[in-house]
């Protein structure tokens, strides 16, 4: 207890998540979570008085100790109350918008999205706008008049893949509009946003003078700047396969690399320290805007600002408490951080190197220095990739196999590159043509970097293994890695007792999901944009019916992951079949049928049928509309359903079908 009060930003930041943790999940009253943090104040105030606080004995401890925790955790639920305020429902009959871009995204084949601002709207809600693919220039800052439809951004159409709804729901994002003509430009706002994304274009149009080809331009892009819009597809995929893609994503790494580089110069020079880290700060400030103020570079940034504090106040400082207070000053001013998959990687990636890495780190030195580099930067990917392991499979479900030999051939290059690009940045200021004579030396070991990646990911064929961990067994697993190096540093009894209980709760967490899987008995129309596809899953042995396209195949081999099914036995689809003792009949645009009872019925295909004569004489239990339909017979099919109050299911709005037996009830809500 004497050293968590001699660190308290540690207790502070723990309750403060856990607030912001129950108040992302959990509906907490505004006005019953300031009433606790006033008494923890109160709480507080009162053994501050009685002279409590500077008393090291048990019972005085655990007193403050449990009203910081409580305040801190208030204060971190009151946080995401404040910053996530309840939005007003929005018309959704409406044909005209007013938007405000706050972020250009990456195009697909078809259309250019962005996140903007509904300004035409009270809340200014942000939304996800998409138009068709034209020379229109999608700029932050920029005002345009959209006309199209909008609507609230569907979740998974398939059980278990990637739900795009509640990825944007915590950037606060809960409508899309899309756009069915040009929109018209109406004037852009010069607020502080537009003006840091003008200098970071001013600063990638400097690399485009400097005759790099096109596929080393969007590599400079994304390794300076973090965006990914123009980087090549193959580079992309290839350094993903070598589970390197952090090397691509502006992050911490490049935030110390750079530090490190110039403050190592100035330090040699006759510079007054307090000019030294004026330029350090400023260089700071100027990189976090070219990486857009992304949370592993704010994380970064903090850290080496609270040093150069420290150095100042001439206090010894440690590593993990600037880890610590970085991610508590993140979080305060945006707590919806904690949800972003990018802020936690790199919080437990640096958590790892710098907990765990020291008890190893003897075993990685040698006394050759280019030895001794290679052998360290091996050490630390290899607790890096430890620490975010179990997160790693739980977003991703894959464990990558080349990453550590991706980080001895990408690393190094790379980080030549980002020092010598981020010079020549400089040089550029000076003058754009001796600048640009870095180029002849830079674009070859540009080069040697795409093939070195590209050998690599073709030369080996198995790249990665699939593996599946639900968020219980995550949690587990992350603490007896970290149980483990904690026992290691001073071996005793209460810490291997931490570790077998970790052990014990992983093995436990696994067996309910073992359990639960087993108990499984559902049958799943799966959406496909072609053909009907059903995926009969009973006690982890699956029927699959039909043929989907690949998006399809991608998620029935998610689905099959996920829950541990095998399937036993394929199917052609046939107009007529039975699934566990049920009844099914698909109507396509024929209008086919035989006249006989069936429990459900599937309209497929634009399936002009007379609904009246079509319910008399098959009597369904329910009528599934296929998205392959029109939306306009959609609508139609809707409305007569509706008013005569006959259960349907529509897919182009919902998703996959999912009938489970165990629970005798659509795992989905119906109309």
């Amino acid at each position: 207890m004497k050293k968590v009060m001699k660190y308290p930003i540690y207790p502070i930041t723990l309750s403060f998540v856990h607030g912001i943790f129950c108040g992302l999940y959990f509906p907490l009253s505004f006005s019953v979570v300031l009433s606790i943090a006033f008494v923890a104040f109160l709480s507080l105030l009162f053994l501050h008085f009685k002279k409590e606080i500077k008393v090291f004995n048990n019972q005085a401890n655990l007193a403050v100790f449990t009203s910081l925790y409580v305040l801190f955790f208030a204060i971190g639920a009151l946080n995401v109350k404040i910053h996530n305020v309840d939005l007003e429902p929005i018309d959704i009959a409406q044909k005209e918008f007013v938007v405000e871009i706050d972020e250009v995204l990456k195009a697909n084949k078809y259309t250019k999205r962005a996140f903007g601002t509904l300004i035409s709207e009270k809340s200014n809600a942000k939304v996800l706008v998409s138009i068709p693919k034209n020379d229109t220039l999608l700029k932050v800052g920029s005002v345009f008049k959209v006309f199209g439809t909008i609507k609230e951004v569907t979740a998974a159409n398939n059980p278990n893949d990637f739900n795009y709804k509640e990825y944007l729901a915590n950037k606060r994002i809960f409508y899309q509009i899309t756009a069915y003509h040009l929109p018209i430009k109406m004037g852009e706002h010069r607020t502080i946003t537009p003006q840091i994304i003008d200098l970071r274009e001013n600063f990638i149009q400097r690399f485009s003078k400097m005759n790099y080809d096109k596929k080393t331009i969007g590599f400079i892009e994304a390794l300076l700047f973090g965006i990914k819009n123009n980087l090549d597809q193959d580079v992309q995929t290839q350094f993903k396969e070598l589970g390197v893609m952090h090397v691509l994503a502006v992050s911490g790494m490049h935030v110390v690399l750079l530090f490190g580089s110039i403050s190592y110069v100035l330090r040699r020079t006759r510079l007054p320290n307090y000019w030294i880290d004026g330029i350090l700060v400023f260089f700071l400030l100027i990189f976090c805007c070219m990486a857009g103020f992304s949370g592993s570079v704010m994380r970064a940034a903090l850290m080496c600002v609270m040093l150069i504090v420290a150095n100042y106040t001439h206090k010894r400082v440690f590593n993990i408490n600037l880890l610590v207070g970085s991610m508590f000053m993140i979080l305060l001013f945006e707590p919806n951080y904690l949800l972003d998959v990018g802020f936690q990687l790199s919080y437990l990636a640096v958590f790892s190197i710098v907990f765990c890495y020291p008890l190893v780190q003897k075993y990685f030195k040698a006394k050759n220095f280019v030895i001794n580099y290679f052998s360290q930067l091996i050490g630390v990917s290899l607790i890096a990739q430890l620490g975010v392991l179990p997160l790693s499979i739980y977003y991703f479900n894959q464990v990558p196999l080349l990453f550590l030999l991706g980080n001895i051939i990408a690393i190094p290059l790379t980080s030549f590159l980002l020092i010598a690009w981020f010079l020549q940045l400089f040089l550029s200021f000076l003058s754009i043509d001796f600048a640009a004579y870095l180029t002849m030396l830079l674009q070859p070991v540009a080069d040697v970097c795409f093939r070195s990646v590209e050998y690599v990911s073709n030369y080996f064929s198995l790249k990665s293994i699939s593996i599946h961990l639900n968020a219980v067994e995550v949690v587990f697993l992350i603490l007896f890695i970290y149980a483990v190096f904690w026992f290691f540093y001073q071996k005793s009894y209460k810490k291997l007792v931490v570790c077998l209980l970790c052990i014990i709760g992983l093995q436990t967490a696994k067996l309910a999901a073992v359990f639960e899987n087993k108990s499984k008995n559902e049958t799943i129309l799966m959406y496909d944009t072609k053909n009907i596809v059903f995926l009969s899953n009973c006690q982890q042995k699956g029927i699959l019916i039909g043929e989907g396209s690949t998006f399809t195949s991608k998620s029935i081999l998610n689905y099959q992951l996920k829950n541990d099914v095998e399937v036993i036995q394929q199917e052609s689809i046939k107009n007529s079949f039975v699934i566990n003792k049920q009844s099914w009949l698909v109507i396509d645009s024929l209008g086919v049928y035989p006249f006989k009872k069936y429990d459900y019925v599937i309209l497929y295909q634009n399936a002009k049928v007379n609904l009246d004569r079509l319910i008399k004489e098959i009597q369904p239990n329910k009528i599934i509309l296929h998205n392959t339909n029109a939306q306009y017979l959609q609508n139609i099919y809707i409305s007569y359903l509706q008013e005569r109050k006959i259960p349907y299911y529509d897919m182009r709005s919902k998703g996959a079908y999912v009938l489970n037996y165990n629970k005798e009830i659509n795992s989905s809500a119906d109309l």
